[in-house]
């Protein structure tokens, strides 16, 4: 007993030196980066292949089409530039998938900077763009040298079909209907080889639709919403591992608190301590305990991964969903330490907990009444109440680019992006060190 005491206050102090030197560099680098420019509205969204994977993120700007694209910084690190209005790190952005930038031809034709590459970006034509002469040569060149082009929705701007011959793919927003002649006019593209990519896809509906219709990308609101909601009772088995994400959020759990939660999930403890037992952490011998990774990793670290391991296995969905909850989670926190509130970690949960409804296919109120979680976060998730209520409204409305409704009273402008790319950037290394 003595000796494993021993060996965890060696573990702890040894946490401690790594988290005073700014243990990850990576982050703290971006995030001071991110201080020096404060952030206009930006969201990231999910480009899905028919098995729901994400092939690519494209970056959604408040401040319209890029005009300017990216240029060095003094280290040599590659910016996006967006109407000197957002600098961000492309490659911390991106989880190193392709990124969609919807750009002017005027941007294409002024000439890429050197550190776009082409196997990290695909243009996407601007629909309301009005196409040169110069503009279908410069688009040439670039797809010449590699870049993929997408064109965003032909039947609102004719004038890009000469473009087609250049194509990597073509987005549609099925949002408005599809009739017989786009459905012929879509065969063909498909016939060519090129991508069909449904936008605006908002329901599981929508999108067994747009597979039907030949589509093989897809992007849209669907992910969050359920598939057919039912009433069928969720397993003990799905909330049990929700419960203890929840009991892990307890902010006066201590280490051996947070062990016993976590030893009641015995496939939780492998997992955990098979993360840690890898390569990323150069122990001179294996753990013995789960008190032990507690204290190399940090509770902090610890609890994000039981979030994610536990969310991750409770139904057969995509794992975009679980990071996706992990980043309201991570943005609901972080805006509700900005308006100075003490219970920042309830916040955590109001974000973690808007997708229970996608997750589990059956009401929310349903599924949170079977968890023991206070009656104001069940009301914030089901109803939009209170201050954690007007937060997870801003943060779904900011996700989705819907930047009019994407305010919390108290906060300045910048505070939501600022927020929303320090926690995908946190989310995506997470996701990297714990994904099975």
């Amino acid at each position: 007993m003595v000796r494993h005491k021993n060996r965890i206050d060696r573990l702890r102090a040894s946490s401690r030196r790594r988290d005073q030197n700014g243990g990850s560099g990576r982050l703290a680098e971006m995030s001071a980066r991110l201080d020096t420019k404060r952030i206009a509205s930006m969201a990231r969204r999910p480009v899905f292949n028919s098995s729901l994977e994400v092939v690519a993120y494209e970056i959604v700007l408040g401040a319209g089409p890029i005009r300017s694209i990216a240029s060095s910084d003094a280290g040599g690190g590659s910016k996006l530039l967006v109407n000197s209005v957002l600098e961000a790190d492309v490659a911390a952005l991106s989880d190193a998938k392709p990124v969609h930038l919807t750009v002017l031809p005027s941007a294409i034709e002024a000439g890429l900077p050197p550190e776009l590459i082409p196997e990290g970006t695909i243009l996407v034509i601007c629909s309301n763009a009005e196409p040169t002469p110069a503009t279908f040569a410069a688009v040439e060149e670039v797809r010449n040298r590699g870049f993929r082009i997408v064109l965003d929705d032909l039947t609102a701007n004719p004038r890009l079909h000469p473009l087609l011959r250049l194509a990597y793919g073509v987005k549609v927003n099925i949002g408005s209907s599809v009739g017989p002649s786009p459905s012929r006019q879509m065969s063909a593209l498909k016939t060519a080889g090129i991508e069909l990519i449904a936008d605006g896809v908002k329901s599981y509906d929508d999108l067994r639709c747009a597979k039907t219709l030949g589509f093989t990308q897809f992007q849209g609101s669907f992910l969050s919403k359920p598939d057919g909601l039912g009433d069928e009772q969720a397993s003990a088995a799905q909330l049990g591992s929700l419960e203890l994400v929840t009991l892990l959020q307890n902010p006066d759990a201590d280490i051996s608190d947070i062990a016993a939660v976590i030893r009641r999930d015995v496939n939780l403890s492998y997992r955990i301590l098979k993360v840690v037992n890898s390569a990323r952490y150069s122990l001179s011998r294996p753990l013995e305990s789960i008190e032990e990774a507690v204290v190399l990793v940090g509770t902090r670290q610890i609890v994000s991964w039981v979030g994610m391991m536990g969310m991750s296995g409770v139904n057969n969905k995509p794992d975009e969903l679980t990071r996706t909850a992990m980043v309201r989670a991570r943005v609901c926190e972080t805006l509700a330490g900005r308006l100075g509130r003490s219970d920042a970690r309830r916040f955590y949960l109001v974000g973690l907990f808007s997708v229970i409804e996608a997750l589990l296919d059956i009401p929310a109120e349903q599924a949170l009444r079977r968890l023991p979680l206070a009656p104001e976060i069940i009301d914030a998730i089901t109803a939009g109440r209170g201050v954690m209520g007007e937060v997870m409204r801003a943060v779904i409305a900011h996700e989705g680019g819907d930047w009019a409704r994407a305010q919390v009273s108290g906060l300045e402008d910048w505070a939501m992006s600022d927020a929303f790319q320090t926690a995908m950037v946190e989310v995506d290394r997470t996701w990297a060190k714990i994904a099975p």
